[in-house]
């Protein structure tokens, strides 16, 4: 192993097995450097691992990233601490989205603030992987085949999509939590136990006996064996399983990790870079990208949690090959805007000139929905016991036991999931996950607060496969460093209640409260089990006013979808299935903005394998 250098600590190096650090620079002078094969904008979940790949395969890249490296972070290092990483101003940028277009419905979510509701996403090498919660699932089959059909591309199904799936398992470290983390909690074992039946009874139509349901305590460890992507590879799941994370060893670890083994004399990183353009060459029609406006200052963004900087003069990094945009479903587009790509009149009314006509760009905004039910117990649970996550330190013995590679530290918290149908349903759209705190969703210090509790137990219910395509991504003026206009319009404005999404979270809440009465059959009688949220205000038997709660107080953190790929002849397909943008010569885009649906029920290894996906496409192109 070669020795550390000092942007990656000792500790990540022995725990991750990652060798060097990042190749990166902070210029102040202007860069007329040529001879890159790519520039690349954005070190995240789809950034990185192309990058990787590109100059693996001996591509000559430039990655231009707006934060820097993270990695000797302890909120990044830890996976337990994703939430407060997501309020660390070293590591997160936060944007705040409406999710109606009503604002007075907005202003009934208990998350509102005057800005919006907060919606958190990362900064620094690997994006929002860096904070994320290291969930690391695959999409069902269907998800890859049709995008197949949606593009016109057989390269997308299924079958096509496992070598790339592969070519992800090359660099990624994935493992499923220890299963016996939860061995002397008889709480949190209930609460599995609870859901193994219910899958039984929801699923299967198979209900257990009481004798039986008590005989699943005995065997949880067996019953979460196995690994939830060697069926989803090709075929739907249902089931209790223990979740998938990004980790080695029980440290986070992922596109950040990924880019720095790919370090060489021919893959430039520069970090503290926001592009804020794209440069065009107008003698070429169509006219084609020939570099990237960035300015070499940390923290101009008006997403940034750190005091905002002062801009300085803008630099130009060109390229004789391509341009790609990686910046995420919120910046791709806003960065195709503010350079002349999008709806022509919109562009001109905000004193920016129009380039190529484009108006799907920042449309198709999609997400899926989420929503929490939280039990508080008479008792504290015993799988925190003795944790300090609201403030670690020398003294947490748990923090002790993650520098070891053990204990719940190691987990972001996710002790098991549910992969379930809702009626009507062809894939399973729920994933239902098990979190020993209290999390109701996104607002500023909502992680202190959920690390502060040791006695309540949330459900989290998240919809897969999602039906609405009406959120939107807008430009608020010219500005490159003001955060864009991001409104959802959640579920179907016109008829909320009718709304299949919105059912399916209905019969989530539904799903949960079975397993909480399965659960407090397990358990003596002194511990009780009370539902505080949503609570007795919304009764079981009134889906209307259940689903208008989860209309009022669901949220998502999974954006995608608003650069989308298509077949020729979409108007809405703002790429061809080849990532590049239609009506341009030398500019792609490749991160999560790129799907026309959402797939799966978790986004970052989809955005893994579309970006190597991606990688095969470009070294096909430019052999």
């Amino acid at each position: 192993m070669s020795p550390p250098c000092p942007c990656l600590p000792l500790a990540l190096v022995l725990a991750t097995g990652a060798v060097g650090c990042a190749e990166t620079t902070s210029k102040s002078e202007p860069d007329a450097r040529q001879g890159y094969d790519f520039i690349i904008v954005g070190a995240g979940a789809a950034g990185a691992p192309l990058a990787a790949r590109l100059a693996d395969a001996g591509k000559r890249v430039l990655v231009l990233e707006a934060g820097t490296d993270v990695g000797d972070q302890l909120r990044y290092q830890v996976p337990a601490m994703h939430a407060l990483a997501t309020e660390d101003p070293a590591l997160a940028w936060w944007y705040f989205v409406r999710h109606h277009a009503d604002p007075s419905l907005d202003a009934e979510d208990s998350k509102w603030t005057e800005e919006g509701i907060l919606y958190p996403r990362g900064s620094g090498l690997g994006g929002s992987a860096a904070v994320n919660a290291m969930v690391t699932v695959l999409p069902s089959p269907n998800d890859w085949n049709r995008l197949a059909t949606l593009t016109g591309d057989a390269g997308f199904r299924a079958t096509a999509m496992e070598r790339h799936y592969a070519s992800v398992l090359e660099w990624l470290s994935v493992e499923l939590p220890d299963a016996t983390l939860t061995a002397g909690d008889d709480v949190v074992q209930s609460f599995l136990a609870g859901a193994v039946a219910t899958h039984r009874e929801v699923d299967l139509g198979m209900p257990l006996s009481p004798a039986e349901l008590a005989g699943t305590l005995g065997s949880l460890n067996g019953l979460l064996a196995g690994n939830v992507n060697d069926t989803l590879i090709s075929a739907e799941a249902t089931g209790v399983f223990r979740l998938p994370l990004a980790t080695k060893a029980g440290h986070r670890f992922g596109p950040r990790e990924r880019l720095i083994a790919a370090r060489r004399d021919n893959l430039e990183i520069r970090t503290g870079a926001f592009v804020t353009r794209v440069i065009w060459d107008f003698d070429h029609e169509p006219p084609r990208a020939r570099g990237v406006a960035y300015v070499q200052q940390e923290s101009v963004y008006g997403a940034s949690l750190a005091p905002q900087a002062v801009a300085v003069e803008e630099q130009e990094a060109v390229t004789e090959g391509e341009v790609i945009l990686s910046a995420g479903a919120f910046n791709s587009p806003q960065l195709l805007m503010l350079s002349g790509v999008g709806d022509p009149v919109a562009l001109a009314q905000l004193g920016i000139t129009p380039v190529i006509e484009a108006p799907a760009v920042g449309h198709n905004l999609q997400d899926r929905y989420e929503a929490a039910v939280v039990t508080e117990v008479s008792r504290p649970l015993q799988v925190l016991a003795g944790c300090r996550l609201d403030e670690p330190g020398s003294d947490d013995p748990c923090l002790a036991d993650w520098e070891e590679g053990r204990g719940v530290y190691t987990t972001p918290g996710f002790l098991a999931t549910l992969l379930t149908k809702s009626p009507g349903s062809a894939l399973a759209n729920l994933q239902i996950f098990a979190a020993p705190t209290d999390a109701r969703g996104y607002y500023p210090g909502y992680a202190l607060d959920a690390a502060s509790y040791r006695d309540r137990f949330t459900w989290l219910i998240l919809e897969g496969h999602t039906h609405n395509r009406d959120g939107v991504v807008e430009l608020r003026d010219a500005s490159p460093f003001a955060r864009p206009s991001i409104t959802f319009n959640s579920y179907d404005e016109a008829a909320p209640l009718a709304d299949p999404d919105l059912r399916a979270m209905v019969h989530g809440v539904h799903v949960v409260r079975k397993i909480r009465e399965q659960a407090a059959s397990l358990l003596p009688e002194a511990t009780t089990l009370s539902e505080i949220w949503p609570g007795a205000t919304v009764p079981e038997d009134d889906d209307d006013a259940l689903a208008a709660w989860i209309r009022r107080e669901s949220w998502g953190h999974h954006a995608c979808c608003t650069n989308p790929i298509g077949a020729d002849g979409d108007p809405n397909a703002v790429l061809d299935a080849r990532f590049r943008v239609r009506g341009a010569v030398g500019l792609r885009v490749v991160d999560a903005s790129v799907f026309p649906e959402i797939p799966g029920t978790f986004i970052a290894l989809p955005t893994y394998m579309i970006a190597e996906k991606a990688a095969q496409t470009l070294l096909e192109d430019t052999p």
